[in-house]
């Protein structure tokens, strides 16, 4: 068999943890594989070896029958090996043709030879269906063609197997379509491609081959067309995951209302412009849209952490524009922010403390003594030991500091909070399961639908389209701080709501 790639008995140890166990992979020349797994399955310390990021504590690779040992990324780049990152390595301020050979830049006597590398460069776009400005400047270019800079880079570099790490993550579907098609170009040229994802149906559209990691070992390698996604979810658990939760029919009034809600920044542009949206009882409003147009400031501001520079927000027709955090709070507005770590938890703090902060002036978690208040821990921890019990938090005990957890329980910590110690109007939800595994994905989307059902209102901002397909009931999308469409999810296809994504296209006449 012609392998590109052996990587035989590789083991990756760091103290207190075995990322890799005795991992052996065989990757065909020319092939597409996926290598799919929960977080902390081991899949991108792996890459990061065969790249030369980190070597291995134990085990051999093989590239092209040669075995070789790579000390740095430049050891891997001499063997052929190129990879994409999930952030881009790219300079802004440079043009296209700059950053593609940084580094390996030709010359003509002592001066950069800029014309033959343009000709190489537009050599290397023609013969791969790509079409890029080159002197364009990286930052005025769109993400998805930011990507495929990326890309000519690896290739001018000359690799021939080529590692994407979540290289979809913050694509539109046009642009991951285009995408997909530079890798088939890429593999019927001869390339290898590695697609490192946890996007199952991306997985079966673009591969040809599927290796399926789970706690540092290989648990599952199989043909693409000899499996499919449900089975693939269930190599990377360990076992069946329930079905998406039924929707109830509900005629719920209006619980948020937002009247040409703008806010100015201090460099005098506006991160959110009129913006009008009702979102009623039992709604889930998906928000969509390319990170960066405005999606933070909308969460921020419902909750009541930013004040809006114009506009007005009720809150079951009570105005509440001019109430805090704290107030809105209190008053039925739940808020899970896009980062835990840093807006959402309390990383040094227990479970216990963590399950009730912010709620912690609600008078059921307090005790009077000779006439002073204090935190009631006994009710404080009898919270935390339910959340725990209801929302399979593994932990050994509440007392356990919230960043010992992994990130799907430490996800499930915050969600537990801001739904079960006030039972919310309105949810406000912000990549609710950004770097979260995908048993937790199916446990937390089915908590939604179930809140939802309980006539919960829910605002949930996702810049991945399959959450937002599989919760919401409406969608909207921001474009540059503006609310360009707002349609029924069963109503629009993920290729329209492309469009509307890139600002390609408008709703002339939208919904409030």
């Amino acid at each position: 068999m012609n392998y590109a790639v052996e990587m035989l008995n590789i083991s990756k140890q760091y103290p207190g943890t075995l990322a890799n166990d005795d991992v052996s992979i065989k990757i065909k020349k020319g092939s597409v594989v996926c290598l799919v797994g929960e977080n902390g399955a081991g899949k991108s310390t792996l890459m990061n070896i065969l790249y030369g990021l980190q070597k291995p504590t134990t085990g051999e690779i093989r590239i092209n029958d040669k075995p070789v040992t790579f000390n740095s990324s430049l050891d891997a780049l001499k063997n052929n090996i190129g990879m994409v990152h999930q952030h881009f390595m790219l300079v802004e301020e440079l043009s296209v043709l700059e950053n593609v050979i940084l580094g390996m830049e030709p010359t003509k006597s002592l001066y950069i030879d800029y014309d033959k590398a343009k000709k190489e460069i537009k050599k290397l776009m023609r013969s791969n269906g790509i079409n890029i400005p080159v002197n364009e400047l990286i930052g005025n270019l769109p993400v998805g063609v930011q990507q495929k800079v990326e890309i000519i880079k690896t290739l001018y570099r000359g690799v021939d197997i080529l590692i994407l790490d979540e290289p979809t993550a913050v694509l539109t579907p046009q642009e991951t379509n285009d995408l997909f098609k530079n890798i088939r170009e890429l593999s019927s040229q001869g390339k290898t491609i590695i697609f490192i994802t946890h996007k199952l149906d991306e997985v079966m559209e673009v591969s040809d081959h599927i290796i399926v990691m789970r706690k540092g070992k290989v648990v599952g390698e199989m043909n693409t067309c000899d499996t499919d996604k449900y089975q693939l979810a269930e190599y990377m658990v360990g076992k069946k995951l329930p079905p998406v939760m039924d929707r109830k029919e509900i005629q719920g009034s209006p619980v948020i209302e937002l009247e040409n809600v703008s806010i100015k920044q201090n460099n005098g542009l506006y991160s959110l412009k009129n913006i009008n949206l009702t979102i009623n009882e039992g709604e889930v409003l998906g928000i969509a849209g390319i990170s960066g147009n405005g999606q933070g400031e909308l969460a921020r501001v419902i909750a009541g952490m930013t004040k809006p520079t114009k506009g007005k927000i009720l809150l079951e027709n009570k105005d509440i524009t001019n109430k805090n955090r704290k107030e809105r709070l209190l008053q039925g507005i739940s808020y899970i922010p896009a980062d835990r770590k840093k807006e959402g938890l309390c990383m040094q703090w227990s479970i216990a403390q963590n399950s009730i902060a912010g709620y912690h002036v609600m008078p059921k978690f307090l005790k009077k003594i000779l006439g002073f208040k204090f935190l009631d821990e006994n009710k404080i921890n009898d919270k935390a030991k339910e959340m725990i019990n209801q929302f399979d938090i593994r932990t050994p005990s509440h007392n356990t500091n919230v960043n010992d957890l992994s990130g799907g329980n430490q996800q499930k910590v915050v969600i537990a909070r801001e739904t079960k110690v006030n039972n919310p109007k309105l949810l406000i939800a912000a990549e609710p399961t950004r770097g979260v595994d995908i048993g937790a994905i199916s446990f937390i989307h089915n908590y939604i639908i179930e809140l939802r059902n309980s006539k919960t209102a829910a605002l949930i901002i996702s810049s991945d389209l399959d959450e937002i397909f599989t919760l919401s009931d409406t969608i909207a999308v921001l474009y540059e701080g503006e609310i360009v469409c707002k349609l029924k999810a069963n109503e629009v296809t993920r290729e329209e709501l492309g469009l509307y994504m890139a600002g390609s296209k408008r709703q002339e006449d939208i919904d409030e």
